[in-house]
């Protein structure tokens, strides 16, 4: 029976052999190995632990615990340095920006006595007064800058004329005061005609025919052309040519 022993570079050694009756060969047997767990095998990142998953400790647990993932991401990743750099960056100038409002307030609050915030708070102060500056945002974003008095102004116009739209006393009251002159109208139209009837009575006006035939043509042309020619008062025309016993009714 021959052996043959052959070492595999990626596994355990293999013996083979052939034996008499040409048996099978025989292998060692395979050593188990351990595996550590990948991330698909952790809990989930919100899983809730022990009484912590709903308040907000257990949400900063969660928080920690993603940043420590990532973290351990990019130590794996051939090219996580990249990515660290940018949030390094990134977390860099949130933090100095947060800084420098942080002594702005507190000089501005004369809590600290900066030169350099108090010079940096004046220049942005005359940088968003210039004028300039304001037409071209204006422009930008389609406002209008107005001072404080002027909408202030404006606000209280504004108020006024919703009370008055609101109120509707204005329009009321000159419905009042139509209703008011009509019936006013009315009752002088009434006058108007009781007095003109008892006038034409005492004139013999009611005795007028317009359409007789005066030997000059209808009666009322000749008022009318008495009028137009001579400036003729229509009712002295007409108590003249009734004098002279013409237009009046049979």
């Amino acid at each position: 029976m021959q052996r043959l022993r052959r070492k595999d570079p990626t596994g355990p050694d293999i013996e083979s052999g052939t034996a008499a009756g040409g048996g099978p060969p025989q292998s060692s047997p395979t050593p188990t190995s351990r595996t550590s767990p990948s991330r698909s095998a952790l809990p989930p990142h919100n899983a809730v632990r022990a009484g912590g998953g709903t308040n907000g400790a257990g949400k900063f647990v969660t928080l920690l615990r993603k940043i420590c993932l990532l973290t351990a991401d990019d130590g794996r990743n051939p090219h996580g340095w990249v990515i660290t750099i940018i949030k390094d960056v990134i977390s860099g100038t949130i933090l100095g920006v947060f800084f420098l409002m942080v002594l702005i307030f507190l000089d501005y609050r004369n809590i600290i006595q900066l030169g350099s915030a108090r010079a940096f708070r004046k220049a942005a102060f005359e940088l968003m007064t210039d004028p300039d500056t304001v037409r071209t945002i204006e422009e930008n974003i389609d406002v209008k800058f107005i001072p404080i008095e002027v909408y202030d102004n404006m606000q209280k116009e504004i108020a006024k004329s919703a009370e008055m739209v609101g109120g509707n006393t204005s329009l009321q009251q000159h419905e009042t005061d139509l209703a008011d002159k009509r019936k006013q109208l009315e009752g002088l139209r009434d006058d108007y005609e009781l007095w003109k009837s008892k006038g034409d009575t005492i004139l013999g006006m009611d005795k007028w025919c317009g359409s007789c035939k005066g030997g000059w043509g209808n009666c009322d042309n000749r008022v009318r052309y008495l009028a137009d020619t001579y400036h003729t008062p229509e009712i002295k025309a007409r108590v003249d040519i009734m004098k002279d016993g013409k237009c009046i009714k049979g």
